[in-house]
């Protein structure tokens, strides 16, 4: 254990699903001081049990679509901290259903839209407010697989992790060019074995061992990544060892996107 972030403060949205827990824990094992944060926080059992064994995390609710509530969140980090090291945007939503491009409902559309691009776009221009003044740190953003290829029927959830690439390059750049001393990156994972997309895929797939057999054709090697691994690239992002990299883009795909 390298303690890399002993002393440092670390505010993760989607924080009480099993990404942003996992995400959570892997920076409070290195000594972070970790605030997570989700639109309905009401799984504090479940994120105990995942911080198990060590110091229990502040659970904030946020709406990440609301500039009220991400100023009125990250004051609550601050006054209670003093500063804000390093913002994980882990929260996200998927459409409701499957739609062709030509069936596609505007509402769907614009959910998808609000809660991952505005969410991520808030998060990182507030969180880059407050570090600016209070000696620089890190912005991680998670995208997906799904910014690099197309889709047939899950347009909005792969245009919106576009649009948080995009966001990603261009934040740092700004940030950088500013001299606010903070790094913007994301990480892009395929598929994580989490249970919310264990429930999305037995739906579509009526097994898992038929959703695995469909999805692994897909990658390079025989398992998909937990949400302990995605957790192990933000960690490494959000820390000092990744001081020189800003507006990067790391893929936690198991070689999806290589074919």
């Amino acid at each position: 254990m390298k303690n890399r972030f002993h002393g440092k403060t670390a505010f993760i949205t989607g924080g009480t699903g099993a990404l942003g827990a996992a995400i959570g824990r892997r920076i409070a094992e290195e000594g972070g001081k970790i605030f997570l944060a989700d639109l309905v926080p009401d799984k504090t059992k479940s994120v105990a049990e995942a911080f198990d064994g060590l110091k229990d995390p502040k659970i904030l609710a946020l709406d990440v679509t609301s500039e009220e509530s991400w100023k009125n969140a990250l004051e609550c980090v601050t006054s209670e901290s003093g500063k804000l090291d390093v913002l994980v945007n882990a929260a996200g939503v998927v459409c409701d259903g499957s739609y062709t491009i030509d069936a596609l409902p505007s509402q769907e559309w614009q959910h998808v839209m609000k809660v991952n691009v505005d969410g991520t776009f808030l998060g990182t221009r507030e969180a880059i407010r407050v570090m600016k003044d209070t000696g620089g740190g890190a912005v991680v953003n998670i995208g997906s697989t799904t910014a690099f290829v197309g889709s047939v029927d899950a347009i909005p959830y792969n245009v919106s992790k576009a649009s948080v690439r995009a966001l990603t390059r261009n934040a740092a750049f700004s940030a950088g060019k500013s001299g606010y001393k903070v790094r913007v990156n994301a990480v892009h994972p395929t598929w994580v074995w989490t249970p919310l997309v264990e429930a999305m895929l037995l739906k579509r797939f009526g097994s898992k061992e038929k959703a695995l057999e469909f999805i692994l054709a897909q990658h390079c090697v025989d398992r998909l990544p937990e949400p302990a691994d995605i957790a192990n690239a933000v960690a490494f992002l959000a820390s000092d060892e990744a001081s020189i990299i800003t507006g990067s883009d790391l893929v936690v795909d198991g070689g999806r996107t290589l074919g």
